[in-house]
Parts: structure tokens; sequence; C-alpha cells
């Protein structure tokens, strides 16, 4: 607890923890955000992850890292908790407490559990490769009469929830394309660097607070070589350049992905479908056999509006190598506006909220010799994790330190 408070003090009462007690005054849930987690929260909450599995500490209490992703596609911690137990009284409280910390602004979307995976094939062509809710239907009704899993009990129970797990219907909705198995995967091997089966509990909140400042300096690493490294072009067309110009490296890296993809489809206009208010295109690989083709539709409207149903970008918030086709046939020198979505972009962090490293408001610390070193270890933690980017910037902020020490 005095750790937690000295915490608070230290962001000028920004961090926020709360503490539920047992009847004996023991732990039952704990939970804390730091002043930078919620930061990152104002620009990138729109996906949150919540993953109970990891449970590294000498009480086996669960641990629940609070994590989404930011513009550059790293994790990134919206806050932490930890539970006695995982009934839904606790669950509550720790859902609840936390969305009072983020001030009461839930996230478009919220991701709980690992990917269902059944071992077989059919199946899993069911499940992950439907594009329709209406085709997902159909092979499910076939697969469970050929199987003669009609009483099945957990099958039944999983299909009455198909609406919060199955991609057909989960892909319209936006996820910032985070798949749980892969990122509660990273996150479990990345806390494995700083919690062991025998850290204890003061420990383990200090160690869970050095991994927030390693993903936050990994951040700051790759806003500097999004502003500084120069992009290297595959097609060096005014597409790509476009897009170089506005993405982070990272999701240039993924753009330029997809567009390579795209150059395998082709792109045609199909009357059937088509009205006064839409136009279909059927968008197909040229270089596979008819029985294997797969076509999807993408619809444009007169106003310019253009919709796949792969829903890629629904999904991801970037283009699929379906409307990239289109928009390339179309010989489009831009990416349409409706399709950048400025979470990816490189100021993403600098829109709606104040990024990790701003410098503190000046606040009066009169004669505190306390206050006034606090408001100073703030200000040069922003200034050493941007002078760790690189050699040069290192050797200029030393220099700058040297000077004022003399």
């Amino acid at each position: 607890m005095a750790l937690l408070r000295q915490l608070k003090e230290k962001s000028f009462g920004n961090f926020f923890y709360r503490v539920d007690l047992d009847e004996e005054n023991r732990v039952r849930c704990l939970i804390w955000v730091d002043h930078r987690s919620l930061n990152a929260y104002t620009n990138f909450g729109d996906v949150v992850s919540f993953d109970s599995t990891y449970r590294t500490n000498r009480y086996c209490m669960p641990f629940i890292p609070i994590t989404g992703v930011n513009h550059h596609y790293q994790n990134i911690l919206f806050g932490f908790a930890l539970m006695q137990d995982e009934t839904e009284i606790s669950y509550k409280w720790v859902l609840k407490t936390w969305l009072e910390a983020v001030g009461n602004r839930p996230p478009l979307t919220i991701i709980t559990d690992q990917d269902i995976a059944l071992g077989n094939g059919d199946f899993n062509d069911c499940l992950y490769k439907s594009l329709s809710p209406t085709e997902f239907v159909g092979k499910w009704e076939v697969l469970v009469d050929k199987y003669g899993l009609e009483d099945h009990v957990w099958l039944n129970d999983m299909y009455a929830i198909k609406d919060k797990w199955i991609r057909a219907y989960t892909k319209q909705h936006f996820s910032a394309g985070m798949t749980t198995t892969s990122r509660s995967e990273s996150m479990n091997s990345f806390f494995d660097e700083y919690v062991k089966a025998s850290t204890g509990l003061k420990e383990f909140i200090e160690n869970s607070q050095k991994a927030l400042e390693t993903q936050i300096l990994n951040e700051v690493k790759a806003d500097y070589e999004t502003e500084y490294k120069e992009r290297r072009l595959i097609f060096n067309s005014p597409l790509e350049n476009h897009a170089s110009s506005i993405y982070t490296k990272e999701m240039f890296r993924q753009f330029q992905n997809e567009l390579r993809k795209s150059t395998s489809y082709v792109v045609n206009s199909c009357k059937d479908g088509s009205n006064y208010m839409w136009r279909l295109y059927l968008v197909e690989k040229y270089n596979v056999p008819d029985n294997l083709r797969r076509r999807y539709r993408v619809m444009v409207s007169l106003e310019g509006n253009i919709d796949c149903e792969c829903k890629k970008f629904e999904h991801s918030g970037m283009l699929c190598k379906h409307i990239l086709r289109y928009i390339d046939k179309k010989q489009k020198t831009m990416i349409p506006t409706i399709f950048i979505k400025s979470r990816w972009t490189a100021s993403a962090n600098k829109i709606d909220g104040f990024s990790p490293y701003n410098p503190p408001v000046l606040v009066d610390v009169g004669d505190s010799t306390t206050a006034r070193y606090n408001a100073l270890c703030k200000s040069f933690q922003g200034l050493g994790a941007l002078g760790s980017c690189s050699k040069p910037r290192y050797n200029y902020v030393m220099d700058l330190i040297e000077k004022e020490k003399c």
C-alpha cells in the first residue's frame, strides 16, 4: 500500500489504484493504472483485451494485464489487476473499477477469451472461412448432421452465442486486427521476463511498472523510426507513396503486404446484383482453377463508398487486397479519406490526448524540495526515453547534462 501511495504521489495524483479487501482484511482484488496508461487509452482505447490466464506470482492470484495495441501494432498496457478468485463478483469489480479509472469511457470492443479451435478440419473451415453468417449457418447445420452432433451440449451452448466468437459475425466489428490467442501468448512471454513464481506482491507491482516502462520506450523508438527512417517502396506507385506518407512504419509494411497480394487478383464488373445505387464487382484470383476460386463481392456506391464482404477494413482498419485491386484499377493516386483510420497514422498518439512523454504542466512547487525533485524526475524520464532512441541523440542529451552540471 505504501508503494501504491508513493506511485500516486510521484505522478501528481494521476496514478490510479483501488483495493478490495475481504472479511479477513486480505486482498480480494487489486487494480492499478499508471497515468501513462491513461494517456495511451485516450488514443488507443477503442479495443481492449482482458486475459486472466497468467498466474505467475507467489500467491497464485490470477493476473489480468489490460491491454490493447498502439499505432505501431505494439502491445500497450491500459492497467493491471490481481484477483483472489475468478468469480463473477471479482470480474465485475475489476471491470467496473477499471472503467472508473479511464473516465467511464468504455471501449468499442472487449476481447475476453482465446479463439476456439476444434481438431476437426471441416469445423475449422466452417468457423474461420465462412464469409457471411448465412454461409456459416449452412455449413454448421451440414456438419452437425454429418457427425450426429445434434444433442452435443457444449456445441449447442457455443452455437447459441455464435455472434460473440464466430468470425463471420465478429469481423463486422472493429478489433484493430487483434486475435486473442496471439496477443495472449505474446503478453505472457513478455511478462515472463519480469515476474516469476516466487515474486511477492510488492515486487510484482514494481516489476509490472518496469514492463510498462519498456513498452513506452518501445513506442518512443518506433515513433523515431517512423519519423526519420526512409520507407522502402516495392512498386513506387502513387498509391504506395501516399500510404508511406501517412502510416507508421509497421502499418505501412502491412499495407504493402496487402498491396502485393492484390496483384494476384482481377476485378470484373457484374450486372447481376448491381442497381442504380450500387455497382457490384467480383474480385478473384486469376491463377487459381475455377473450382477452387473464391469470388469476393465488392460493392461501390454512387457516392464512392466501397464495401467488401471480407470486412477486413471494418475489422482491422486497414484496406483489404480486394478493395486495393479495385482502387488500383480505377487509377486512384491516393487512399480515399474514408479508408484512412487515424489510429494507424504516424501522429495517432498525439491526436486525442497527450503523448506518453508530453512534459508535465508546470505547477507551483513552492518551497518543497520533494515536489521540485518529483517534477524534475518526471520531465527527465521523457528526456531519457527520447535520448535513448539513437546514439547521436544520446550523446546530445549527455552533453547537455554535463554542461549543466559544471
